[in-house]
This record gives structure tokens, C-alpha cells and sequence, in this order.
């Protein structure tokens, strides 16, 4: 792995959420540390309290909840240059409600979290990304995502993933579709079928 490119990959994403100091950068570099992840890894399984804060540097996960009947529902799909954590459990110091796992091979950038809120104290610049991060992802991202899952038919939400994550939906097999949609495969084919070819 080359700890110099997905160190500046890292630091890239950050970028749109709030410019970070160099002594905050040399401060966060520390806590960095490069972990490949196998494709069909749990990351973090339900239950489990989380610990890092992951930079996606190569591959894609989902981040799912099953049911005790064996219904899983996909709540979210992280993928390259995207922050991944059970983020309500780690800021809560709970077990997770959900299960993180790679879809491909994948390589992430993990740091604690328990020592990046030390780091914040330290680093106000550091805070101010982490702020911004949360209300563009779990807060504004999160209420357009409910209103689309609650207010679209199956056949809108499909045709809105396939517009809004390209990049993420070539990728992924139709049972992960459908979990993340709340359908059954079944379902989506029929949806794929009544869609009109361009």
C-alpha cells in the first residue's frame, strides 16, 4: 500500500468540509493507520460498539440491519473518498444497530475516534470539519434520503439510485439493490421490466 498516496487521497476529502492546518494534518497523520479488508469481511458486526472512523480509499461496503427472520435491510452504501462509521453508535458509545461490510476488496484509513475528539480539543479547525461532515451527511443527507424512501414508489426510488450512485449501483448484485430499496429481488425485477429502454 502506498501510505503516501491514500494519506493525500484522505486529506483531499476533507477539502469541501472545512481546510485543515498542516499541524493538524502532521497531528492527524499520527492517528492513521492503512487496513486492507478482504471482500465479504464484516468490518463491524451488530452488537459490536465501534471504534474507528474509517476514509475509504479503495472499495465499497454496505452498512445494513437483519432481522431475526433474515430480512436485511441495507441502510446505506459507502464507497471510495467517503468518511464510514456507525456514527450514532460511536458518538452514543453504544453497540451498533447495524453491520458494516466489504463488498469488494477494499482498503480503508482508520483512526480512533476517542483520540480524534482528543485531537479536536486541540485543533479547532479539526472540529469545525467534523461539524460540517455531520451536518452535510447525517443531517441534510439523512432527510432527504427519508423523504425519498417514504414519499417515491419502488419504481422511483430505483430509477433515483440509478441517477443519483451510478458508480455504486453497476456495482452491486440485485439482492443489494433491493435491500437498500426495501424490496424483494422479485419486486425489482419487475421494476427493471416495466422501465421503457432508451
Amino acid at each position: 500500500m502506498n501510505r503516501t498516496a491514500i494519506l493525500s487521497s484522505f486529506f483531499k476529502a476533507t477539502q469541501p468540509y472545512y481546510t485543515l492546518e498542516p499541524g493538524t494534518i502532521a497531528a492527524m497523520e499520527k492517528l492513521i493507520r492503512l487496513k486492507e479488508v478482504p471482500a465479504g469481511t464484516h468490518y463491524l458486526q451488530a452488537g459490536e460498539a465501534p471504534v474507528f472512523i474509517s476514509y475509504i480509499y479503495q472499495g465499497l461496503f454496505s452498512y445494513y440491519h437483519q432481522f431475526e427472520n433474515g430480512d436485511t435491510v441495507i441502510k446505506k452504501f459507502f464507497a471510495e473518498n467517503s468518511f464510514m462509521a456507525s456514527t450514532s453508535a460511536l458518538v452514543l458509545q453504544t453497540g451498533s444497530k447495524y453491520s458494516i461490510e466489504a463488498l469488494e476488496k477494499s482498503i480503508v484509513a482508520e483512526f480512533s475516534f476517542r483520540e480524534f475528539k482528543h485531537l479536536m480539543h486541540k485543533h479547532q479547525d479539526l472540529a469545525f470539519f467534523w461539524i460540517s461532515y455531520l451536518e452535510t451527511n447525517w443531517v441534510a443527507g439523512k432527510e432527504d434520503s427519508e423523504i425519498t424512501h417514504k414519499y417515491l414508489t419502488a419504481q422511483a426510488r430505483y430509477q433515483h439510485f440509478l441517477l443519483t450512485e451510478p458508480h455504486i449501483a453497476r456495482r452491486l448484485q440485485q439482492q443489494q439493490i433491493a435491500a437498500y430499496l426495501g424490496i424483494t429481488p422479485t419486486q425489482l425485477s419487475r421494476i427493471k421490466k416495466a422501465i421503457p429502454k432508451k
